[in-house]
């Protein structure tokens, strides 16, 4: 009698489970089709650990992921790896003969995180200048800033390019590529305003454009970098009276950039520059674009090098501020761990060999770069949760895991999720677009039990209002059902 009863119980249960699942899943529905954001496409994917159907909402039609691109690459990293050394050199400086004078060239190498700042304490610029300075060196030629490590990539490469924040590519990165300009107002209105940039760069020409406005006015200043040159453009207008304005915008060419900021701080240390900044690139080839395995070049010995940064601390910076310039580069050197050339179509290469490994079918995902920038990228949600259910068993997992950004406590996180039901509760990335939404990860239930998700909100109408708000409460829902 107590097993007839037990079987009935089960019977119960088993009826009961998919009922519960669709009543959780018609609230969802209800939540996501708010008039306010309605022709927003709307996809989801919840599992438990064991992958068991929580909620499902267009799970295999393909969505644009936005930055939950990085998980797929930051994860690949994480799995190289664990298969062997992976590349993380420092940036150098070398002299380099030139027809009886001598030359210095800053070499690029990849890393993502030397600085050219007053406050910087590792992996600086001026740790390199110090060196040529203290070599005896008292006279140079032109300052090379040489990046031709990496095949030179401008922008990320897609079937419709589309350049976008830090989105320019070198190997000879220097503060995250990008520049500030400090504008503010004139004297008087209708008086020329007045621009400078933060750090010292002469070689770089500032065309001041922006006017002095009523000090009721508002604040309306932009800033340009015309491509190919060393131009920076500011127009509009600034109240007379009013704040000083930091403008920050992607620099055009880092290599060319950092050559001159390495002869600003030769000449600050005494070191006569009688040539002139420059970049040297490696121009794309036809063994970039159809990657096979080369030959390393043999190298000249640096005259100092920097320590390149401890890679899981660039992997949390990549993930927990969803860096995309780092995350493009960590693409590109995947490469390398294969021999390759370190380009974008090879990196995806590498890139896609891992997540066949997982599983996943060629036709539930596409990746053109590494950072998520790219508007051909897609996913299906089934395809991104049975991904993460395949990290949970990779001997990396926990220390990937500590890269996520954590619901209403860090990272692009830190902001969203205050309430008790998702603080403390959700490791996912995120993803933003013009149109398009993106949240993936791990949710801790009120139950106390694990759930893997991902959740996508694509063609959000332009004139409709932030889906965040609508995602979060999504979440919690079922966090609090489960």
């Amino acid at each position: 009698m107590r097993r007839q009863t037990a079987l009935i119980g089960w019977w119960l249960l088993a009826l009961a489970a998919p009922a519960a699942a669709a009543d959780l899943e018609t609230q969802i529905r209800a939540v996501l089709n708010k008039p306010a954001i309605e022709g927003t496409r709307w996809g989801l994917r919840v599992e438990d650990k064991e992958g068991h159907v929580i909620a499902s909402i267009a799970p295999d039609e393909r969505f644009q992921p936005a930055s939950n691109t990085k998980v797929f690459v930051t994860t690949a990293v994480f799995d190289a790896m664990a298969r062997g050394p992976f590349p993380n050199m420092g940036n150098g400086v070398r002299i380099e003969s030139d027809h009886g004078r001598q030359n210095i060239a800053l070499i690029g190498r990849g890393d993502a995180m030397m600085k050219d700042t007053p406050d910087c304490e590792k992996d600086c610029l001026a740790a390199l200048a110090d060196a040529v300075a203290a070599s005896g060196v008292k006279r140079v030629g032109d300052v090379i800033g040489d990046d031709s490590f990496m095949p030179f990539e401008r922008w990320i490469i897609s079937d419709r390019i589309r350049p976008g924040t830090r989105t320019q590519i070198s190997a000879l990165t220097i503060n995250d590529n990008e520049l500030t300009v400090l504008a503010n107002p004139g004297d008087a209105v209708g008086a020329p305003g007045r621009a400078a940039l933060e750090i010292a760069a002469p070689e770089m020409e500032i065309v001041n454009q922006i006017t002095t406005g009523a000090p009721d006015s508002r604040a309306e200043v932009m800033v340009e970098m015309i491509p190919g040159t060393r131009q920076i453009r500011l127009f509009g207008s600034l109240p007379l009276g009013g704040r000083e304005q930091r403008l920050d915008f992607d620099i055009d060419d880092p290599a060319d950039y950092a050559a001159i900021r390495l002869a600003q701080l030769l000449r600050e240390r005494g070191v006569k520059v009688t040539g002139h900044p420059r970049a040297r690139h490696a121009p794309m080839g036809p063994v970039d674009m159809i990657p096979a395995p080369v030959a390393p070049a043999i190298q000249a010995k640096d005259l100092s090098t920097l320590t390149p940064p401890d890679l899981i601390d660039d992997l949390t910076i990549t993930s927990k501020v969803s860096q995309n310039l780092h995350a493009h580069l960590f693409l590109k050197k995947l490469a390398l761990t294969q021999g390759f050339s370190p380009t974008t179509p090879a990196g995806r290469i590498v890139l896609n060999q891992t997540i066949a490994r997982a599983g996943l079918p060629a036709s539930a995902h596409d990746f053109y770069d590494g950072s998520g920038l790219s508007p051909d990228n897609r996913i299906t949600p089934r395809a991104m949760v049975q991904y993460l259910h395949w990290v949970e068993t990779q001997p990396w997992a926990a220390d990937w895991r500590k890269t996520l950004p954590i619901g209403g406590v860090d990272g692009t996180l830190g902001r969203r999720m205050k309430n008790p039901v998702l603080q403390g509760k959700v490791f996912a990335k995120t993803g933003t677009l013009l149109a398009a939404n993106a949240l993936a990860g791990y949710l801790v239930a009120a139950s106390g039990r694990e759930l893997t998700f991902a959740i996508y909100a694509n063609d959000r109408p332009s004139g409709a209002p932030s889906v965040l708000p609508t995602m979060d409460e999504a979440l919690a829902l079922i966090a609090a059902a489960n």
